[in-house]
């Protein structure tokens, strides 16, 4: 007799063997609704890049909840101190500095590499007796990696209120929905009564949390799952499309910066003075221990799931009154527009779930996590590329004041 912790196991590996993915990275998101488009599509796309993932095989996943990059991110910079000091803000002036801050939040976003010879285009308009050492004073701080992406959070990516504005990832929902648009097909099958449930040597060593039982919402022991994960279960999936698509953070994030304050577990950049430190930070119960590098995406899905298992008519009465939340393995809802979830019962009681979406709307299945040191090793070579171009920018304007 299997229980549902076996068939999620099962379903992952079979899962990845599907799609095409790794044990070694792989993580299932549920639950899976098609993300349409319109004014929320990118926050709730960009959602799935800024949470956090827990260690677990199968997350459920919640846009608002959770650890969020974005603000662990801040937490982080807040905790590290710049090799040297340089208050712009004194520099220019406090009621400079409220105008200069100002006028940059009306722009688009742009790089700290752009940033001084920007105000000094800005002051030699508005305050021409400061245009010299602000400018000198932004090119300094290129020239350190803590105090760069400090500043370019602080100038670009928040008000005065310290709230975010231009919160964003280098691609959008548009170029995903685009890339997604030519990706390739797949199709695969999947038995419970061959499945592998073995996820021993998985990244995170087993999927012992984060799923719901036979509907969204469910829980994975009450008599109805376990019913259901007992019995034979297969499932014949097909994707008109499946697209990994990558993705990185905007120029809010600067990668040099958290890979010195990864490399450097105890002194410097660390300040001795804050709470956050590199244990509770990256530790083994740290804030940013992973990071989603990428999602699995698809369009036009078309699931057919069967349970060999008779169910009374009681039973099939409160399966089919439970599934407005979707079913395993997905929980895709019953949109009507873009999404379809529909169960049915023959004569003997067993049942067939069938789960559809619409072409061209994007379903996210799952992301592929890293962790922090392989997350700031990937991005290093661009941080490293980036960082020595703004030195070398940054000379050249020290050197003209």
């Amino acid at each position: 007799m299997s229980n549902f912790l076996d068939l999620q196991n099962g379903w992952y590996n079979g899962l990845i063997q599907g799609l095409g993915q790794s044990e070694e990275s792989f993580q299932i998101i549920q639950p899976a609704p098609p993300i349409a488009s319109g004014t929320a599509a990118n926050p709730t796309f960009w959602a799935y890049y800024n949470n956090i993932p827990p260690k677990t095989l199968t997350a459920q996943f919640v846009a608002s909840g959770g650890n969020q990059f974005y603000n662990n991110y801040r937490g982080l910079l807040s905790a590290l101190v710049p090799s040297r000091q340089i208050d712009v803000k004194a520099d220019i002036g406090a009621e400079n500095f409220a105008a200069w801050h100002a006028y940059v939040q009306t722009q688009p976003a742009p790089s700290m590499n752009q940033i001084p010879t920007m105000f000094r285009n800005w002051a030699m308009f508005n305050a021409p007796e400061v245009a010299n050492i602000g400018s000198s004073d932004y090119a300094a701080i290129l020239l350190d990696p803590i105090a760069t992406a400090q500043n370019e959070l602080t100038l670009v990516y928040t008000n005065e209120k310290g709230l975010p504005v231009n919160f964003d990832w280098q691609l959008n929902y548009a170029d995903m929905v685009n890339q997604l648009a030519s990706a390739p097909s797949r199709s695969f099958n999947f038995n419970s009564g061959t499945m592998n449930k073995n996820v021993s040597t998985s990244w995170a060593g087993g999927s012992t949390s984060g799923f719901f039982g036979l509907w969204g919402g469910s829980s994975s022991t009450s008599t109805l799952s376990e019913q259901f994960a007992s019995s034979n279960v297969t499932v014949d999936a097909s994707f008109e499309r499946i697209l990994v698509f990558s993705n990185t953070p905007g120029a809010w994030y600067y990668s040099s910066a958290m890979g010195l304050a990864y490399a450097n577990q105890t002194g410097n950049p660390w300040s001795d003075k804050s709470s956050i430190n590199w244990n509770n930070t990256f530790g083994p119960n740290g804030n940013m221990q992973y990071f989603s590098a990428n999602v699995i995406v698809a369009s036009g899905m078309s699931i057919t799931i069967t349970s060999n298992a008779k169910y009374s008519s009681v039973d099939q009465q409160t399966i089919t009154s439970s599934g407005s939340s979707g079913f395993w393995p997905f929980y895709s809802g019953d949109s009507g527009s873009t999404s379809t979830n529909r169960v049915s019962f023959n004569q003997e009681g067993n049942m067939t779930i069938t789960t559809s979406s619409i072409p061209g709307v994007p379903v996210v299945l799952g992301v592929n996590v890293l962790s922090a040191g392989e997350f700031v090793g990937h991005s290093s070579s661009l941080g490293i590329s980036l960082f020595e171009s703004a030195k070398a920018f940054a000379a050249e304007i020290l050197a003209a004041a």
